[in-house]
C-alpha cells in the first residue's frame, strides 16, 4: 500500500508549494488533532503522495497529500484554506477520508518499520501492511466514530487505486490480498457488508470458505491488537496469515515461482509472472472493486449526511444550552446591579464617587444631535435570513451536493440536487435601538473621566433623540448603574477612577441582562469607553464578549480615550467586527466621528 510509504526512498521532507501553503497548515491541524500529535508535518501539493491521494511517512512524520486527486484537478485552493472546521470536511468528503486514513497511520501504527522489514520475510512484511490497514481504522474509529462514513467514502477508491502494487504474484496471494484491504474493513467498521458483496463473491472463487474464515479470524485478531509500539503480536499472525495462502495457493494448484514473496522490495506484490500482465481473475476483481467502489461513495453520501445533521442538532442544542444559561446569569447579574439605585454605590466594593454634576452645554447638546442623526441614517432595522438550496447559480457551491449529482449520473440514477445555497435577507420594521453603555473607572482612566462623561451623556441623549432604549454601567473593582433602561440621563455626570482593577466580565453580563442584548431584536449596540488595560482573566472575558457579540449580530463600539495609545484595546477586538475609535481630545469635537463610528459598528453587526 503506497499511501503508507514504508520503502526507505524518503528520508527528508517536501519543499513547500507557495500556492497550497495554508491548506497544508490546515491539513496538518487536522492530522495531529487525529493523530494526538503536534509533530507530524503536512504537505498538499499538485503531484504530492507519489501518485497516491495521500500517505504518511513514518520517516520524516510528514503526510502528503495530493490535491488533484483528493479535490480536483481546478480547485482553487483559497477554497479549502479552512478544511480543518468541520462543517467543509463534509463538503470534501474522500479527501476527508484520506487524510483522516494517514492521520490514523500516524496515531497507530507506532512499531519500527525498518527493524520489521529486517526481521520478516517479505511475503510476512507484506502480510503486516495489509493487517495494518484494518487495525489503524478499527482503532480509530474507537475514538472517532462519526468519521467511518468518511472512510467509506474512500476505502476501496484506494484499493483501486494500488490495484497495480497487489496485483502482482498468484490469484491466490492477490484474492488474499483484496480480502484483507476490503472484506476485513467491514470487521473494521470503515466499509459494510453490502459495500462488499460483489467481491466477495468473486474471492470467494479462490479462497475456500474455510480459509476465509481462518483468515478472518486471524485479521480480527489484529485489529484489536492495542500495543502499538510493539507488533510481535502481529508479527505471529502475519507468519500465519502466510502460512494460510502457501496452503490455500497449493491446492489451487498455483506455480511456485508465482507464491507471494519473491522479488519484494516492501511492495505489496509477489513474484509474479514477471510481464506485468493481469491474469483474467485478477480483471474480474477489478472489474468489482471498481463498481462497488462506485457505489460505496454514492451510498457513503446518505451516512454523511445523517451524521452531520445529527452533529449540527448536537452543536445547536448545546449552543442554546449554554446561551440559556449564560443567559440566565446575565439576566442575575442585571438585577443585582440595576436593583441599587443610579447614584448609589453602597455595597458595592468600588472606590469610585460621583464628584460632580452639571447640565449639558450647548455645544454638548448639538454634539448629541450629531451623533442622533447619524445613528437616524444607519440601516439598523434588523433582519431576517433563511437559506435557499438551488439547481443553478447564485450562490455558495455546495461541493458534496455537486459531486454526489455527478456520482449519481455516472450509475444511472437520476435526482434533482441542489448544489448551490446562498443567504435571503429581509428587512423587517423593527425601529428599535438598544444600546449598552460600559465606562471603565480603573486608575489608568483617571485623567479621561471628563470626556468619558461627556461621551457618555452625548450617546444617552441620541439614543433618547432615535426613540431607543440605553443602559449604562461603570465598572472597576466592581459595577454599579448610572444610567437604568428606559431612564434618560439629564446632566453630565463625572465620576472618580479611583479603583485598581476592572470587573468588565460583570459590568457586561449587566447591560446584556438589562437590554437583551445578545439575544434580542432590533439594532443592539454596545459601547466600551476604556483603555482595555485588564487583568489576563478580564481580558480574556472583554474577547469573548466581543466574539459573542459577533455571533448574535451586536455591533460593538468601543472608545478609547487613554493617553497610553490603544494596544490594549486592539489586541481585544482584532479579529472581530468590532469598531475601535481613539480620541484624544473633546469628545464634543469628535461626535461626528462618534457617530460614523457607531453607525459603522451597526452595519457591521449586520
Amino acid at each position: 500500500m503506497g499511501h503508507f510509504n514504508f520503502k526507505q526512498r524518503k528520508v527528508t521532507p517536501s519543499a513547500a508549494h507557495p500556492d497550497w501553503l495554508r491548506v497544508s497548515s490546515a491539513v496538518g491541524r487536522m492530522v495531529n488533532d487525529w493523530a494526538g500529535r503536534y509533530d507530524v508535518a503536512a504537505f498538499a501539493a499538485p503531484g504530492a503522495g507519489e501518485g497516491h491521494p495521500a500517505f504518511f511517512n513514518p520517516y520524516t512524520s510528514e503526510v502528503e497529500v495530493n490535491v488533484e486527486k483528493c479535490f480536483g484537478s481546478d480547485t482553487d485552493p483559497k477554497l479549502l484554506e479552512d478544511l480543518d472546521l468541520r462543517e467543509r470536511q463534509y463538503e470534501w468528503p474522500r479527501a476527508t477520508g484520506a487524510i483522516f486514513h494517514e492521520a490514523l497511520h500516524a496515531r497507530i501504527s507506532l512499531w519500527d518499520v525498518i527493524k520489521a522489514q529486517s526481521d520478516l520475510t517479505p511475503a510476512e512484511f507484506n502480510a503486516l501492511i495489509l493487517f495494518e490497514e484494518g487495525r489503524i481504522e478499527k482503532q480509530g474509529l474507537t475514538l472517532f466514530p462519526r468519521n467511518a462514513a468518511f472512510l467509506r467514502t474512500m476505502a476501496l477508491d484506494i484499493v483501486v487505486g494500488d490495484i497495480d502494487d497487489i496485483a502482482s504474484g498468484s490469484d491466490t496471494q492477490f484474492a488474499a490480498n483484496v480480502a484483507a484491504l476490503t472484506l476485513a474493513r467491514v470487521d473494521a467498521g470503515s466499509l459494510l457488508e453490502e459495500d462488499v458483496e460483489a467481491i466477495r463473491e468473486v474471492i470467494e472463487t479462490k479462497l475456500s470458505k474455510d480459509t476465509l474464515d481462518k483468515m478472518q479470524e486471524l485479521w480480527r485478531q489484529a485489529q484489536a491488537h492495542t500495543d502499538h509500539t510493539n507488533p510481535a503480536k502481529l508479527y505471529d499472525l502475519a507468519r500465519e496469515w502466510t502460512k494460510l495462502v502457501s496452503e490455500q495457493a497449493e491446492a489451487n494448484g498455483d506455480a511456485p515461482g508465482d507464491m507471494p514473496g519473491e522479488g519484494m522490495d516492501g511492495s505489496m506484490g509477489g513474484g509474479g509472472s514477471g510481464d506485468g500482465a493481469m491474469s483474467e481473475f485478477m480483471k474480474q476483481v477489478e472489474g468489482a472493486l471498481s463498481e462497488a467502489a462506485d457505489m460505496a461513495t454514492i451510498a457513503a453520501y446518505d451516512d454523511i449526511t445523517d451524521v452531520e445533521t445529527m452533529e449540527r442538532w448536537e452543536n445547536e442544542a448545546k449552543s442554546k444550552s449554554s446561551a440559556a444559561k449564560d443567559r440566565k446569569d446575565a439576566e442575575n447579574i442585571s438585577s443585582e446591579v440595576f436593583g441599587k439605585g443610579t447614584t448609589d454605590v453602597h455595597g458595592s466594593s468600588s472606590s469610585s464617587r460621583l464628584e460632580s454634576k452639571r447640565q449639558p452645554t450647548g455645544p454638548e447638546r448639538a454634539a448629541a444631535v450629531t451623533v442622533a442623526r447619524m445613528l437616524e441614517k444607519a440601516k439598523y432595522r434588523d433582519r431576517d435570513a433563511h437559506e435557499v438550496s438551488s439547481v443553478v447559480p447564485p450562490g455558495r457551491l455546495r461541493t458534496r451536493a455537486a459531486m454526489q449529482g455527478a456520482a449519481l449520473k455516472s450509475k444511472g440514477i437520476m435526482s434533482q440536487t441542489e448544489p448551490w445555497r446562498r443567504t435571503v435577507r429581509k428587512h423587517t420594521d423593527d425601529p428599535t435601538l438598544s444600546i449598552g453603555v460600559m465606562v471603565d473607572i480603573s486608575g489608568s482612566m483617571g485623567g479621561a473621566m471628563v470626556p468619558m462623561a461627556v461621551s457618555a451623556w452625548v450617546l444617552s441623549e441620541a439614543v433618547r433623540r432615535v426613540q431607543g432604549r440605553a443602559a449604562m454601567v461603570y465598572y472597576g473593582n466592581d459595577v454599579f448603574p448610572t444610567l437604568k433602561p428606559g431612564q434618560h440621563l439629564d446632566q453630565v455626570n463625572i465620576w472618580s477612577a479611583p479603583d485598581m482593577t476592572e470587573k468588565f466580565d460583570k459590568g457586561f453580563k449587566a447591560v446584556d441582562g438589562a437590554l437583551g442584548l445578545t439575544w434580542g431584536t432590533g439594532a443592539r449596540l454596545l459601547v466600551v469607553v476604556s483603555d482595555g488595560c485588564y487583568t489576563h482573566q478580564e481580558r480574556a472575558a472583554a474577547r469573548r464578549a466581543m466574539e459573542t457579540c459577533q455571533r448574535s449580530g451586536v455591533g460593538v463600539l468601543w472608545l478609547n480615550m487613554s493617553a497610553y495609545g490603544s494596544s490594549d484595546a486592539q489586541r481585544i477586538v482584532n479579529g472581530t467586527n468590532a469598531v475601535l475609535l481613539n480620541i484624544s481630545g473633546d469628545p464634543v469635537k469628535a461626535a461626528t466621528e462618534i457617530g460614523n463610528a457607531a453607525a459603522k459598528a451597526l452595519e457591521a453587526a449586520h
